[in-house]
């Protein structure tokens, strides 16, 4: 199938649910640092780090593709729109897509479908560590004489549509600030809230590319007080595989803003997850550089 040359860049809001609120105690009991629960715990048993299901931050598309208008329709000026279900897998695909509603039946069924399969996502994160699947619902509205003829309604995750997500920009102090206040509101530390000063991505395996095999690795670890990583574990994967080893030699490269409590810089823990979609790689320009090293690496002077 040839697609549009048009591809939109779409961003839809994913609200996390609000954590639930305890009961006032006996103020003469102080509350242990839930950061102390976490490190004492460990990563993985620590309480509000374990991975549950009820705890997630809603997947949103990143990349929409905008399928064709079949020519036979925009002849005869046909309209129409299909409605597709689908799952978003915890690498950020469309799975196992159905068309549940069309109108006209097989007229624009194929296209909507193809197209589908080339939009990435945000996939579903756990607010442990790690991504879930979910279940997703978009509807595609072909109109032959309108100025915008394919028109992209609003994705639904679980049942609930979303609404446009808002681009906000903050410095680092207002970042500290903000979460210095949800985390004494309430009580929960969240490992997800580190700000990256250096970053290296991950190269993506040529035998990877060669077969357009896509993937995830999601990754838990602490951030020493002098902001490197350590003791970091594989928490998930898909085609582990093939991305685990590019995946860990990366993250073990990145430096963070160090936690910070009464003043003393702490270790904290952290989780990050790659995802791993070919086209967005390919579109990044670092393939041809990657290729190019290897040839260097292999055919070089010895």
């Amino acid at each position: 199938m040839k697609l549009f040359a048009v591809v939109a860049i779409v961003a839809f809001l994913a609200a996390a649910p609000s954590p639930a609120q305890e009961p006032p105690g006996d103020e003469s009991q102080v509350s242990p640092d839930p950061l102390d629960q976490v490190l004492q715990a460990g990563v993985k048993e620590a309480p509000g780090f374990a991975p549950q299901a009820s705890q997630i931050i809603d997947a949103y598309v990143t990349l929409a593709v905008t399928p064709r208008y079949p020519k036979g329709a925009l002849r005869k000026g046909v309209d129409g729109e299909v409605t597709l279900a689908f799952d978003i897998a915890k690498h950020g695909r469309a799975e196992n897509i159905e068309v549940v509603e069309a109108n006209p039946p097989d007229v624009f069924d194929d296209e909507a479908v193809d197209a589908l399969k080339y939009w990435a996502f945000s996939p579903a994160r756990l607010s442990s560590c790690g991504t879930s699947v979910q279940s997703g619902r978009v509807t595609i509205r072909f109109v032959h004489d309108a100025e915008q003829q394919i028109q992209l309604l609003p994705l639904v995750v679980n049942q609930i549509p979303q609404l446009p997500r808002p681009q906000q920009e903050t410095t680092l102090e207002e970042f500290r600030h903000e979460q210095a206040a949800m985390m004494s509101s309430t009580g929960e530390y969240d490992p997800r809230n580190n700000v990256a000063t250096y970053r290296v991505q991950p190269e993506f395996p040529i035998r990877a590319l060669d077969r357009r095999k896509e993937g995830m690795v999601a990754l838990s670890f602490m951030i020493e007080p002098d902001g490197s990583v350590s003791d970091v574990e594989v928490v998930d994967t898909v085609a582990g595989s093939l991305f685990q080893r590019p995946s860990l030699s990366a993250i073990r490269q990145w430096t963070f803003e160090p936690r910070v409590r009464d003043g003393k810089r702490v270790r904290a823990p952290a989780c990050h997850e790659f995802i791993f979609h070919v086209d967005e790689y390919e579109r990044s320009g670092r393939l041809n550089r990657q290729r190019e090293e290897g040839n260097i690496r292999t055919f070089g002077p010895n």
